[in-house]
């Protein structure tokens, strides 16, 4: 009856480890596809020679965010999810990630980063920095890519 019971159990953490890992991937899908489209798009309009990195910013609106190569500079180009617009700027046009966190330092207390992405509010590229602050309230922090100027700022309880 014990080696029944254990291989059910057995059984079991394997179909349900194995149904997660399908639907991860089943949900996930449709992103990757985008996130290749999207890539396409951008080395197909000519708006970089080269991609170095890419990511997915979903704020206000969706927006795939490259950085590349264009004409021996780097550039950062914003794409729309639906493909009907696009920014370009030049890495040197804008404030670097290391500068926006310190920005973010200088109005509160972090005791750690989470994550720093670039993405579009307002029309306006924008960095959002993900952080937990001393009393373990998550805090989203946007500035403008161009100079740094505040744009929102949120904090949330996290217990």
């Amino acid at each position: 009856m014990k080696k029944w019971i254990f291989w059910v159990v057995i059984i079991f953490v394997v179909l349900t480890t194995g149904l997660s890992v399908y639907g991860y991937q089943t949900i996930r899908e449709p992103l990757k596809d985008n996130y290749e489209q999207a890539e396409r798009y951008v080395l197909g309009q000519s708006l970089l020679h080269t991609v170095s990195n890419g990511t997915y910013y979903h704020g206000t609106d969706a927006y795939y965010v490259f950085e590349g190569i264009m004409d021996e500079e780097e550039v950062i180009v914003w794409v729309s999810e639906e493909f009907d617009s696009h920014q370009i700027a030049k890495v040197s046009d804008g404030i670097s990630e290391g500068e926006a966190i310190s920005i973010v330092q200088k109005q509160d207390e972090i005791k750690r980063i989470q994550s720093v992405k670039l993405g579009i509010e307002r029309g306006l590229p924008v960095y959002e920095i993900i952080y937990v602050n001393n009393e373990n309230r998550k805090g989203y922090y946007y500035v403008t890519f161009e100079d740094g100027t505040f744009m929102k700022r949120y904090v949330l309880r996290t217990d």
